[in-house]
């Protein structure tokens, strides 16, 4: 593989750094690269795969529908975006759908669409620190992490950013200028920081009564990573706005903004667009991942799947010196290091033992597997990082 690392060195932009491997194949929650070593996909594309690696229900939809018609763009009806757009308004509390390419495309277009809601009498978006919401410039302005925007100055201006998980500076920064606020259930890149439910249902509330429109970031919590299919079920409230991404496309790039009616109308003919957004191939992988998350019985085992993690975990490693904290909703866990060292010490090692995790934040270790991990699997997970930790 040295030829690759080389090529890859060579002509690839310097933007990632990536571990020293290249893999071939895949199947479930084993990847493996081409010297036939296995690894445990403990990092699932950075929750992309959700239903494993060739997955034959992703396989089957890709080639069925490539071998008829891949794309033809936004000027003409599409069969499967319709289908998978009524799929997903059956079962949230939105009414239309809006189909792009990624998370941050999907970021971006629900900045747009409640700034246009609300033009020009408001236009401020209330975020959160540590919030992660893409890398478009939009998207990037959002982010409450200032180490992701070094450099990029000057930002779109609008944005203001309160402390997570508290209602009484969240609700400081609203005013009569403020069109949304913009929040993730469990802020993934910023270190599986889990919203409470009394803060989610307080800030609800308070924009409610004052007419400023609730937007949720699934992009990482939905399409069954928190045990239901998004997770501001967990909270009760009905977002004005969804963002979706990652999960729901299996691993064939989509993203999704749903947004109840009365907002939706905002975007009119012409006022906003994506060219292969929605198109047929990733509409029926789309299709396909959708039906078989909410099929009897699967989110219920990501759920129970999600608290054997947790409790494997907290059992093993709960005692050890380098651990802060474990946390997480459904297969959305954060182990939390006391060290940005060890945190990386750790994810190295796990690589060496044929583990692949990820780190979130500065010294939380992310761990999102496919969500048809079997508890076998996670056994054999939690043991390698506590062989590791020990």
């Amino acid at each position: 593989m040295d030829e690759i690392f080389s090529l890859s060195d060579s002509y690839l932009f310097n933007t990632y750094n990536r571990f020293r491997v290249v893999f071939e194949k895949g199947e479930g929650v084993y990847l493996y690269d081409y010297n036939g070593n296995r690894y445990i996909d403990f990092l699932a594309g950075i929750a992309v795969v959700s239903l494993g690696h060739c997955h034959p229900v992703v396989v089957d939809a890709i080639k069925k529908q490539a071998e008829k018609l891949i794309h033809t763009s936004n000027l003409y009806y599409i069969k499967q975006q319709a289908e998978v757009a009524k799929l997903l308004v059956d079962h949230s509390c939105c009414d239309r759908v809006f189909f792009v390419n990624s998370g941050a495309e999907a970021n971006e277009t629900a900045i747009k669409l409640v700034r246009k809601f609300y033009n020009p009498h408001r236009f401020k978006i209330l975020s959160f620190k540590n919030s992660f919401h893409g890398r478009t410039l939009a998207a990037l302005s959002a982010t409450g992490q200032d180490a992701y925007k070094t450099d990029f100055e000057p930002l779109v201006e609008g944005f203001e950013f309160a402390e997570f998980n508290n209602i009484d500076d969240a609700i400081s920064k609203i005013d009569d200028k403020t069109a949304a606020v913009l929040v993730e259930f469990i802020q993934g890149e910023g270190g599986i920081n889990v919203a409470k439910e009394d803060f989610i249902k307080k800030l609800y509330n308070y924009c409610k009564d004052r007419g400023v429109l609730f937007v949720a970031d699934e992009v990482q919590t939905g399409a069954g990573r928190t045990g239901k299919f998004f997770a501001y079920e967990h909270y009760g409230v009905e977002p004005d706005v969804i963002t979706l991404a990652k999960g729901i496309g299996g691993g064939v790039p989509i993203g999704v903004v749903l947004a109840k009616e009365n907002v939706a109308k905002a975007l009119g003919l012409s006022t906003h667009g994506s060219t292969f957004g929605g198109n047929q191939l990733s509409c029926s992988v789309a299709e396909a991942v959708v039906k078989h998350i909410l099929s009897d019985g699967f989110l219920e085992d990501v759920k129970q799947k999600g608290e054997y993690l947790i409790s494997s975990l907290k059992n093993k490693l709960s005692d050890k010196q380098w651990i802060v904290d474990i946390r997480g909703l459904g297969l959305m866990i954060g182990v939390e290091l006391d060290s940005v060292d060890h945190a990386k010490a750790v994810i190295n090692k796990a690589f060496e033992n044929g583990l692949l995790i990820g780190r979130a934040g500065e010294k939380t270790i992310r761990l999102e597997p496919p969500l048809i991990v079997e508890k076998s699997i996670i056994d054999e997970a939690v043991d390698i990082l506590d062989g590791i930790i020990q």
